[in-house]
């Protein structure tokens, strides 16, 4: 007859062996040690429930339970290793707003040969605990003070916040609710026809205004910033045409959390609606143009907000294979709108910029720096190439911007960040773990005509676009109730504020 505590042999056995595989291919973290309590205290307690509550297990429920923790084992284990860090809900949310495409880009361009190793030796781990360790068909008979002892020995310990934050179901549940608790509130916002009081635009003139959002690309890549390479030649031409701002920061590491706060407007802790219903209410028409596949798992939380707009086109529907458009495909679609007749309007242009897999972001006519041999320069030289081809499409929209002939003018940002092996041995912008500036540190410029030379006064200020919307209403001169010009980079009252991201670093 089989002992009770054979039911719990494998757990330890098979948990061991993720420890062991993730030891094999990463350096040694306490973290990691932490995660191996967790995963055995979690799956320990789960098997322990189900032998006291059930009168007879099946082994069949046993090796569903059984598989289903090692594939969280797997992804919270690659997630490790990729980014040196726990799963998180900003990763959980970045997962429910990517569709299969992106999806598909982000195993190309960060797998490797380690993480299939890990992968590999997990299956293996799992595999070899079931042949050898697994309980037997026939249930043994329930040894009560063995299962209680370790129901309350992994009670105690899931209750700790220490632990219980490495729980990959608690951290997946606990995203997908507040994810849902978000759009909720965007969606409520949304539905307010005229969510701001006592809006009034300032400004007469027949006016277009173009915001332009650049996609991963890092402030330190950006010539005109003085980059080593000259990776923003077309801007260079006209640089005396531009106000080029020196310290601006994204207030997060990725697209929908960096850009659902830069493009919402807050009264104290409360969402009052987004930068396109208040544009709308001042009397412009407003369009959002973007080569970003609208949809992910859900519907994203930027495109709830491009949907606001008065017309809206998408030019990059999710596709199955990786190539995508190029940002160029846009600029048809923008001269067609310049020649509308709207008395004025505002025009949101979402590029794919520099998003990762960094060689499908640029025609190889436009590629300045050649292939490498070494695999890291070679993804430096994609990633300025990919920054070189954004310099060509700004600078073809200001060129169609300039040819309107009305007062206009094009502000252009970054949502994030990217970190090409500039401080540290690794590419891209994690939610959690690693940081470093070149993650939020983001180019940020405007061109006008004519110029606004006030702004050569505010070019050194301390910004974060967490506030970005007080600033485009200040800039455009649009008043409401809910916009707060201490918060607005340009204005006199500008206060300089904490910046803060990933709620937890200050970035001076």
């Amino acid at each position: 007859m089989p002992t009770a505590s054979m039911r719990f042999a494998f757990l330890f056995t098979a948990c061991i062996g993720v420890f062991i595989c993730e030891w094999a291919v990463s350096d040694f973290s306490t973290t990691r040690v932490v995660n191996l309590i967790e995963n055995i205290a979690f799956s320990c307690t789960l098997f322990a429930l189900f032998e006291l509550f059930r009168l007879r297990m099946r082994l069949g429920w046993f090796k569903v339970v059984f598989y289903i923790l090692m594939v969280f084992s797997i992804i919270e284990g690659v997630y490790y290793l990729i980014f040196d860090a726990e799963l998180s809900s900003s990763a959980i949310f970045i997962a429910l707003d990517t569709n299969t495409s992106e999806a598909s880009e982000f195993l190309d361009f960060n797998l490797n040969n380690a993480h299939l190793i890990y992968v590999l030796g997990v299956l293996l781990s799992f595999f070899l605990s079931w042949v050898f360790l697994s309980p037997s068909k026939k249930a043994p008979q329930k040894n009560y003070p063995l299962l209680m002892i370790v129901l309350a020995l992994g009670v105690m310990l899931m209750s700790k916040p220490k632990i219980y934050q490495y729980n990959f179901p608690y951290v997946l549940v606990n995203s997908i609710l507040e994810y849902n608790r978000e759009q909720k509130t965007l969606n409520d916002i949304h539905e307010k026809e005229n969510p701001f009081t006592n809006v009034v635009a300032l400004n007469q003139t027949p006016t277009t205004h173009v915001v332009v959002i650049g996609e991963s690309t890092s402030r330190l890549h950006f010539g005109m910033y003085g980059y080593k390479r000259n990776t923003t030649p077309r801007l260079e031409e006209i640089k005396e045409e531009i106000h080029l701002f020196e310290d601006v920061i994204s207030g997060h590491t990725y697209t929908v959390g960096s850009l659902v706060k830069a493009l919402t407007i807050k009264k104290g802790d409360n969402y009052v609606g987004n930068i396109i219903q208040l544009f709308k209410q001042a009397g412009y028409k407003t369009y959002w143009l973007s080569n970003q596949a609208p949809i992910g798992m859900y519907e994203t939380l930027v495109t709830k907000m491009a949907l606001l707009s008065d017309e809206i086109y998408f030019a990059n529907p999710e596709r199955f294979s990786k190539p995508t458009s190029y940002d160029e495909i846009l600029l048809p679609k923008l001269e067609s709108v310049l020649k509308n007749n709207d008395k004025n309007q505002i025009v949101f242009i979402h590029l794919l910029g520099a998003h990762a897999d960094y060689k499908w972001r640029y025609p190889s006519s436009l590629a300045p720096f050649p292939v490498s041999v070494d695999p890291i320069q070679n993804t430096i030289n994609q990633y300025d190439n990919a920054v070189a081809y954004s310099d060509e499409i700004i600078r073809k929209i200001i060129e169609l911007i300039r040819l309107s002939g009305r007062d206009s003018s094009m502000l252009y940002f970054s949502d994030h960040g990217e970190e090409v092996y500039d401080e540290i041995d690794f590419v891209g912008h994690p939610v959690n773990g690693i940081f470093t500036r070149n993650m939020v540190e983001i180019p940020f410029l405007i061109w006008s005509n004519p110029k606004i030379d006030f702004l050569n006064n505010v070019k050194k200020r301390k910004f974060i676009l967490n506030d970005l919307s007080h600033s485009l209403a200040d800039l455009y001169q649009i008043q409401s109730n809910e916009i707060d010009t201490t918060r607005s980079l340009f204005h006199k009252s500008y206060i300089e504020r904490p910046r803060v991201v990933w709620d937890s670093i200050l970035v001076d």
